[in-house]
């Protein structure tokens, strides 16, 4: 499963206010995660031409069932939610506690464009807020969810088992977006996200895509399982955010657009939930990827410039990438890409980066041989199998 308590924006109170928030609007029952639209997540295709992938093309997200779910409004009730307890600051895992660092860096781009300007994150991938306790305690609120749900390997046989361990954290993030190329009709060709990473947070920890799953079915990570007060959990011991994670950034903003809350793989900023006005950002404002074009305060002055929000409808904060990812500079390490090699993956499908297009992704399947296949089912299999998760 995709996967202590601070009040620096408590729940509950009108929804009028942005920082406040009762209910998250839940993902759309039967929506295709492969569709790139408004309120929904847009995946790579390829991922649907595994052999008996949990994620064909015909995949459609599902309701949850589960208490904190309003069905009749498709709404997660945030008083109802039994949240993971506990409060774990980063140093009480690591001496270094959080440290994350953003430096600059100039060097080539995987596609071979030379002296690219990035910002340069390094860290332990702890954040600078407190943590429920991970594994989950017996007893505690949360516990009997965690516990019904595999922990995806033989260490950790149920997720409640799972911790929070440092890892290293590093991506490269392009300080100028490079939008990905128009269509006919002038409009940005979304591109669809190829990694369980979408973005980096200055709290130093990571935003993931917002999909989860059970046995069978495919959910809203929010409405499938409860996670602490800063909306995280771990998935492989690395602890990381979705939903409602704006809650536990520092400086909310009173009055205009959200500060900046961090980057996306693609270099374009990620907001919180206060648009040019002051007022909650929805989802009618925002396009299929999740963001806009407006004036926000970026690298140190006002820019219209195109960027994303956190807020509270579904996906909460990136449904695809509006701009040119390369995954080989934004997750540079196995700890970052879980092993899985996101640069082929792109390859084999059809990209609005490419020109000319590659050829049909089943025939380029078909056509590697018995070896590349292999390669090829194994690391894919890993993404579906133990990183979409």
């Amino acid at each position: 499963m995709l996967g202590s308590m601070v009040i620096l924006a408590a729940c509950g109170g009108s929804d009028s206010d942005p920082g406040t928030p009762t209910a998250l609007v839940n993902s759309t029952n039967g929506m295709s995660p492969y569709e790139c639209r408004a309120n929904g997540m847009c995946l790579n295709p390829v991922f649907s031409l595994i052999p008996n992938s949990p994620l064909p093309i015909d995949t459609q997200f599902s309701q949850s069932t589960y208490p904190w779910i309003d069905q009749s409004k498709n709404e997660i009730v945030l008083s109802a939610i039994p949240y993971v307890s506990g409060t774990v600051y980063a140093k009480d895992i690591d001496p270094a506690g959080f440290n994350l660092t953003e430096t600059e860096f100039s060097g080539p781009s995987t596609f071979g464009t030379p002296n690219i300007a990035y910002r340069h994150f390094k860290g332990n991938g702890l954040p600078n807020f407190p943590m429920g306790q991970f594994p989950v305690q017996a007893g505690t609120p949360a516990y009997s969810y965690y516990n019904a749900l595999p922990g995806g390997s033989d260490t950790y046989p149920t997720a409640d088992l799972i911790p929070v361990a440092a890892y290293n954290l590093e991506s490269y993030i392009p300080r100028i977006p490079v939008e990905n190329p128009k269509d006919g009709d002038g409009n940005v060709i979304p591109g669809p996200i190829s990694s369980l990473i979408t973005g980096i947070s200055l709290t130093g920890t990571v935003w993931h895509i917002e999909m989860a799953n059970s046995s069978t079915s495919w959910y809203n990570p929010s409405s499938a399982l409860p996670m602490d007060q800063c909306w995280g959990h771990p998935y492989n011991k690395q602890y990381h955010i979705h939903g409602y994670s704006w809650k536990c950034f520092p400086n909310q903003g009173s009055s205009g657009p959200s500060p900046l809350f961090g980057y996306a793989l693609d270099g374009y900023g990620i907001y919180g939930p206060r648009g040019e006005n002051g007022e909650m950002v929805t989802n009618s404002q925002l396009d299929q990827c999740h963001g806009h074009t407006a004036p926000v305060m970026w690298d140190g002055k006002m820019t219209n410039i195109y960027h994303y929000h956190l807020n509270r409808e579904y996906p909460y904060s990136i449904g695809c990438f509006h701009g040119v990812v390369d995954y080989a500079r934004a997750l540079p390490n196995s700890d970052m890409s879980e092993g899985a090699n996101y640069a082929e993956i792109i390859a084999l499908v059809q990209s609005a980066t490419d020109v000319p297009p590659p050829p049909d992704v089943a025939q380029k399947i078909a056509d590697l041989t018995p070896s590349e296949n292999s390669t090829f089912s194994e690391y894919v299999s890993k993404i579906i199998t133990f990183v979409l998760r």
